[in-house]
């Protein structure tokens, strides 16, 4: 099914998988509904756009928002989920040589809270629901599948699994060969680089694509959410720091071919 600005996929075994399937179906279509960002009419859109410091809000913009500090804070500040994503022209490169990214030193990210009811930040301060919203859908639908024998959820890139014990095969950043196989079974894993689209991760203290001499990173995690930001973290932090952001293990690819297992 293709949600989110990509294809996901579902599986599942076991008598209750076919309604199992159905309910994920059903929640990834409304999580799309509600958290993209290329709809006005979308209620994250119209959180955005609130000009009131507090907005009231549904469970899974709450759940959106409080993921953001919760990325901030895990990462260091490098994964800054209130910025609004800067697309860049197929092929375009970011300038200079490659060095880490820097979290912005005013902490956006921070100033985002949540209650029983609402969403609060500065008037102006957008969120971004980009790759933290394919982690929580991951997530959300591994909660509702957590009884069944086996499942496996594979979001653009965030897997999330249970049961049997599966191998995740790494491809290569430039084309279809396959680096490493990592095993994976109650957990999750996310990969996140910056060569297979015209788009790059933006270096938050610069407000620039970043370029950092990783370009690919993966990291294994109890949750999809953390697997996602680990790895975000992991590509922005470069080569030198990127280890420190896979406590879980994972893989690096680096801009000369080097790639180094964790």
């Amino acid at each position: 099914m293709e949600v989110f600005g990509g294809r996901v996929g579902l599986r599942a075994a076991g008598r209750e998988a076919p309604l199992a399937l159905a309910v994920a179906e059903a929640l990834l279509h409304r999580m799309h509904a509600v958290l993209t960002r290329f709809d006005p009419a979308s209620e994250l859109c119209r959180l955005n756009a609130d000009p009131h410091e507090r907005v009231p809000a549904s469970v899974l913009v709450r759940r959106l928002a409080a993921a953001v500090p919760y990325a901030g804070a895990l990462s260091g500040g490098l994964v800054d989920a209130t910025i609004e994503p800067r697309l860049e022209p197929d092929g375009a490169e970011p300038d200079g040589e490659p060095r880490p990214a820097t979290p912005d030193p005013r902490r956006p990210w921070a100033s985002v809270s949540v209650d029983a009811t609402s969403v609060s930040r500065p008037p102006g301060v957008a969120l971004d629901s980009g790759g933290l919203a394919k982690g929580l859908a991951a997530d959300l639908i591994a909660d509702r599948m957590r009884d069944l024998p086996s499942f496996a959820v594979e979001c653009l890139g965030d897997v999330r699994a249970g049961g049997t014990a599966r191998t995740l095969r790494v491809a290569s950043p430039w084309d279809e060969t396959i680096l490493a196989e990592l095993p994976l079974r109650d957990g999750a894993a996310a990969t996140s680089g910056v060569t297979r689209r015209g788009w790059h991760l933006i270096d938050p203290g610069s407000g620039r694509p970043a370029r950092t001499g990783v370009v690919q990173a993966t990291a294994l995690a109890p949750t999809a959410l953390e697997a996602e930001v680990l790895a975000k973290a992991a590509l922005l932090s470069g080569p030198a720091a990127a280890k420190t952001h896979l406590p879980h293990g994972g893989l690096l690819v680096l801009a000369d071919g080097e790639v180094i297992s964790v």
